[in-house]
């Protein structure tokens, strides 16, 4: 696919990177979509009132690229610069990007095709972390199916990978209650529009991470308002399924880092019935979310195993001893989560999926 174009035409795509003090990062990233295999877009860089040398970096990529769409100003927060970005976006398709992270050469092109074999709305990919010890590759579902129930859990798209129509992101834009998890807080509004999701099975994007990271530095914040946004997602499919909306405060309650009380009867009901409502890949992505939940309440259940056990026979595709034995650990030794062993045996946990 060509690089050139008529510039008074509207592009297919417009990427939009938001930038605040990126003087490290941000000549890589705006490189790497500027070295896009498709070149049918504009890039528009948003500098929110940086203060270190990004403007000076990103006013040399203007003067050489007629596709970089430059803005500069006063700084406002990144949910404003993003809702900025959108409102000015003139493609058919917005592309999401941060200025720490590098899109891999033919990122637009794979995920366009992808959109067209789909059909989805919104389309994210795996990404694989750099800049630290962790070198996994973080795998998101592909079917909306999944991702739709797997946002009960948490956030299924790695942001800065994400493309989306634009007509659909000027609809819903960024919820400034949200900051700082105003992307999850976006997909499950999606979700409740009936829009179709769907992430490429392959990296398309290396994910930088740093101690400079909003997940890093607001990491209670980010929190509870993620906790908040899961217990509104969960009741949300629990009544599509036509199931008990109060089966999901108790499920929810299992990543309360206060430790409330939890019915665990009604935890195992409610997994009960997603599992039965549930096949093919959106199940796996329940079934991988209960056992992380289950390891959380191990330690306050001494039951926890044998819980655990009667969904996997039933629900499970094979015997996992792994599990069983952290499980057992977790339970016996009343190890709670927050712990060093905990952290340690969660590290070898992801280890095992890269």
């Amino acid at each position: 696919m060509g690089r050139t174009g008529n510039p008074a035409a509207a592009p297919l795509v417009s990427v939009l990177l938001p930038v605040f003090n990126a003087e490290r990062y941000v000549e890589a990233a705006l490189q790497s979509i500027l070295n896009q295999t498709f070149g049918n877009f504009e890039c528009i860089v948003i500098d929110d009132g940086s203060t270190d040398a990004t403007l000076r970096i990103l006013e040399q990529f203007q003067q050489k690229d007629e596709r970089v769409v430059l803005v500069s100003r006063e700084n406002k927060g990144l949910v404003d610069t993003l809702n900025e970005g959108i409102k000015i976006a003139r493609g058919e398709w917005i592309a999401r990007m941060d200025a720490d992270d590098i899109a891999l050469p033919n990122r637009l092109e794979v995920q366009l095709a992808w959109i067209e074999r789909t059909g989805a709305d919104i389309c994210g990919s795996w990404v694989r972390f750099f800049g630290a010890k962790d070198k996994r590759v973080l795998r998101h579902p592909l079917s909306d199916q999944a991702i739709r129930v797997g946002l009960m859990f948490g956030t299924m798209f790695a942001h800065p990978t994400v493309l989306m129509r634009t007509g659909l992101a000027k609809r819903l834009l960024y919820d400034k209650q949200w900051e700082k998890c105003e992307d999850y807080d976006l997909w499950t509004r999606a979700a409740q529009l009936d829009c179709r999701m769907t992430n490429v099975p392959e990296v398309l994007l290396l994910y930088r991470q740093h101690p400079r990271q909003v997940s890093n530095r607001e990491s209670s914040c980010q929190q509870e308002l993620t906790q908040n946004i899961r217990l509104r997602h969960s009741r949300f499919i629990f009544g599509l399924l036509k199931l008990n909306t109060g089966w999901a405060d108790e499920i929810v309650k299992l990543r309360d880092p206060r430790w409330p009380p939890v019915n665990m009867n009604i935890v195992d009901r409610a997994f009960t019935e997603l599992l039965r409502h549930h096949q093919g890949e959106a199940r796996a992505v329940i079934l991988d979310h209960l056992t992380r939940l289950y390891y959380r309440v191990a330690a306050q259940c001494p039951d926890a195993l044998q819980r655990w056990g009667r969904l996997n026979d039933e629900f499970g595709t094979d015997f996992s001893l792994g599990v069983r034995i952290r499980i057992w650990l977790l339970s016996t030794l009343r190890i709670r989560p927050g712990s060093e062993f905990f952290a340690r045996m969660k590290s070898l946990y992801l280890g095992s999926e890269r």
